[in-house]
């Protein structure tokens, strides 16, 4: 049995994690031939399930006897000001670059492992001062700051420095505790440490092809270029002046469109690599893109015809009709289709119009449980709405479900209060509470993928008729021009008759003339012989009476 880590006593030491880990992401030109990366076996989520209240369970913590560890705050100030204040200071340099990818311990200890198994037998203790440089450094940057801003919780440096030291290990023997943790909101100073180990994301090859193709050309650069404007245009981060923000975020997406040339650039993909952005460097960013569209099948939102985006949206309608089938019945009658409100909630993963606060808690959710939970997240929003949505008619629902869906977790405003706050904590709890199970899913990705197989048979059998068609379409193209070539003979044929009428016609004339002149010579030569006769008879009458 697993001593629980807030038994055993643990140094500084101990934060080094396993020199066995698993093996690594390998590194395609292209991904367009395959859907399934090499090392789905060491990707593992952890479902966030049998949770109980965030108000009545309190944080977990696990306590480290290191007086240099404690619970600090994670810093005043609002979330956007100091993830733009962390990322000014990055810089594209080789050491700091080195620093910043740190972030995923196990997989840089995977690549100490193989040195062990290529023979070296030694460990560098360098990789392990990096680890804890980049650990401590964070750790060290806050340590006293007491003051804790209002809504924001203390880290939990012995807790997380757990986490952050064995993810695997850590989510395979305290799942219930790392489950309410992550539901609570991972610290913002570590999100983008934690995000790559929930997603095993770090991958220095993967970097290194990275690196490449920002030299190449990608005929998808003036579409980037023309959405870059678009994409969180009101953040100080990508409307800094010195542009890091657009450039990474340009790099990233310029990138990635040479690395999958199917998927290439859609809209909808700069604001998840945004959010990606405003959490990790540009090329820890474009791994854990790739891992996304990969391992969390994100990537079937981005292809021709839209085939995971397309079965998601059906089993949210089905799920709709299934958990509200009032509202369901309501958006019906009013026209309401998912494709209209969800799809652009999916295809961005929230993070268009919707809070950055609440945009990372879901990213926060996604990276754990799989991509299904923005199905959670979803229902919870319409359930939360359904008095609003039920009293309204298609032009105000449509406005709604864009733009003002998430204002129903909004604080009320308080005397001297500037900016918005939300009531994330809540939505959380709502989103993992509902039952939605991989069995209903399943079931509905079953019925789509018979209306698909329905479909498709159809579409054969109206292929064949269509083929069917175009040859005999052919064979009466063929016919026709075989009787508009006997019409034209037939039309000779007559016009021979008619001139061998008229011809005849002619002959016809022509012997009744003749006839008419033998009848004339005829009587001539009768007369002629008549009269013959008759001076005959009158010189036989003159020579008798003369005798």
């Amino acid at each position: 049995t697993a001593k629980s880590p807030s038994t055993s006593p643990v140094g500084l030491d101990s934060l080094l994690s396993p020199t066995e880990t698993e093996g690594k992401f390998s590194v395609r030109e292209s991904v367009a031939s395959s859907d399934i990366t090499d090392d789905e076996a060491r990707f593992s989520t952890v479902l966030l399930s049998a949770r109980q209240s965030l108000i009545t369970n309190p944080s977990p913590k696990v306590s480290l006897p290191s007086s240099d560890l404690g619970s600090v705050d994670e810093g005043a100030g609002s979330e956007e000001s100091t993830l733009v204040d962390d990322w000014r200071k990055h810089k594209k340099t080789a050491s700091n670059s080195t620093i910043l990818s740190a972030n995923n311990v196990p997989y840089l200890m995977s690549r100490l492992s193989e040195g062990v198994e290529n023979g070296s037998g030694s460990r560098p203790t360098s990789l392990g001062d990096k680890i804890r440089e980049e650990f401590y450094q964070k750790h060290g940057g806050s340590e006293g700051k007491e003051h804790v801003p209002e809504g924001e919780a203390a880290v939990d440096w012995d807790f997380w420095g757990q986490v952050i030291n064995d993810y695997q290990g850590f989510a395979a023997e305290h799942p219930e505790q790392l489950a309410k943790a992550i539901e609570r909101g991972i610290p913002k100073t570590l999100r983008g440490m934690v995000w790559q180990l929930m997603s095993a994301s770090k991958d220095p090859e993967l970097e290194t092809t990275y690196l490449r193709l920002l030299k190449e050309t990608s005929p998808h650069e003036k579409a980037i270029m023309r959405d870059l404007g678009r994409t969180f245009p009101h953040h100080a981060f990508f409307t800094d002046g010195h542009g890091i923000g657009q450039e990474n975020l340009f790099n990233v997406l310029k990138a990635y469109s040479l690395y999958d040339p199917q998927v290439g650039y859609c809209q909808g993909l700069p604001f998840i690599v945004a959010i990606l952005l405003l959490n990790m460097p540009d090329e820890e960013a474009f791994c854990l893109l790739v891992r996304l569209m990969h391992s969390y099948d994100v990537r079937g939102h981005f292809l021709p015809e839209m085939p995971k985006l397309q079965l998601r949206l059906v089993s949210f309608e089905r799920l709709l009709e299934e958990l509200l089938p009032v509202l369901h019945l309501h958006f019906v009658r009013q026209g309401i289709k998912a494709s209209m409100y969800c799809s652009q909630w999916f295809l961005t993963m929230f993070s268009y119009r919707f809070p950055m606060e609440i945009v990372f808690r879901i990213y926060d959710n996604c990276l754990a449980n799989g991509i299904e939970a923005m199905f959670a997240f979803s229902m919870a929003l319409l359930i939360k709405n359904e008095e609003t949505l039920l009293s309204m008619k298609f032009d105000q629902l449509l406005s709604f479900l864009n733009t003002r869906v998430f204002e129903v977790y909004q604080e009320p405003a308080v005397d001297g209060q500037t900016d918005v706050r939300y009531r994330v904590d809540e939505f959380v709890h709502d989103a993992t509470s509902l039952r939605i199970t991989p069995f209903m899913l399943d079931s509905y990705a079953h019925e789509y993928e018979e209306l698909v197989r329905a479909r498709d048979a159809h579409k054969i059998e109206v292929d064949g008729l269509r083929s069917a068609n175009r040859q005999l379409t052919a064979q009466v193209k063929v016919l026709e021009e075989n009787m508009a070539q006997l019409n034209k003979e037939h039309c000779e044929v007559l016009n021979e008759l008619v001139r061998a009428r008229l011809r005849h016609e002619e002959l016809e004339s022509e012997l009744v003339r003749y006839k008419l002149l033998y009848a004339e010579a005829m009587h001539q030569s009768e007369d002629a012989m008549s009269s013959h006769r008759i001076s005959l008879v009158a010189s036989k009458r003159g020579s008798s009476s003369t005798n």
